[in-house]
């Protein structure tokens, strides 16, 4: 009994943990404040095993929260996605700043430790109510089995299904980037500000990253990409 409580519980945190990610993720993605990141460091983690290193790429993410600067690490991945200086748009917590998405999927990376976690379950529950694989010769054995089997593959569509239910209306409210060309560098506010006119005399204030507010000046022209009041990038055209 002792192996199967210690499963059982191993196999509740398998769940739970997860399931808190996802749902942090969802909320992030949500009501998360959108900002542009400048990417600053690639912080690289190895995991030594068996035959070879296992190596993780995390970006290192630079933006602002209320004019202060904020540097948080991102997810990792086998392989660098993005290069030092690369600009793009990402959510932040608003109650924890350090806390981001990255345009990622809300349930990305947890569902395969949900599924191990509902493996490492239903096996305790089996094995603590007496089903064990040597005894499912009887027919009460199978009924107990293929009932407790298909309450968890219930659990398990029900989750799946809300999931993405969440993750479709997240991405009907998220706004489509526009980029807007023949734009003018109007003028250069506090706070990494930047006042941009497009061609039909209309002009938008953009919080941009230190790098891109240093690097342009009054005068510049180029192409601006947006996603409502979040600034994406500006590829200059003419100085």
């Amino acid at each position: 009994m002792l192996f199967e409580t210690i499963f059982l519980a191993s196999g509740i945190l398998l769940i739970v943990m997860p399931a808190a990610k996802i749902l942090r993720n969802i909320r992030i993605k949500r009501s998360g404040i959108p900002v542009s990141a400048t990417v600053v460091d690639i912080h690289r983690t190895s995991r030594a095993g068996k035959n070879k290193s296992r190596t993780q790429y995390h970006p290192v993410f630079e933006y602002r929260v209320d004019g202060m600067p904020v540097r948080t690490r991102g997810p990792g991945a086998a392989e660098a996605k993005y290069n030092v200086g690369t600009v793009l748009g990402i959510r932040y917590d608003p109650k924890k700043p350090e806390c981001i998405l990255v345009g990622q999927p809300a349930a990305a990376g947890n569902i395969v430790p949900i599924l191990i976690g509902i493996v490492f379950t239903v096996g305790s529950i089996l094995s603590m109510i007496g089903v064990k694989l040597s005894k499912l010769g009887s027919s009460a054995g199978y009924l107990v089995f293929a009932g407790t089997l298909l309450f968890f593959v219930m659990i398990i569509f029900a989750v799946v299904k809300s999931l993405r239910g969440a993750e479709n209306k997240l991405t009907q409210n998220v706004l489509s980037g526009k980029t807007a060309n023949n734009v003018l560098v109007a003028a250069k506010n506090e706070n990494n500000t930047i006042t941009f006119q497009f061609v039909n005399g209309n002009s938008n204030d953009y919080m941009v990253p230190e790098p891109v507010y240093n690097e342009l000046r009054v005068g510049d022209w180029g192409n601006l990409t947006f996603q409502g009041s979040l600034f994406i990038r500006f590829e200059r055209t003419y100085q």
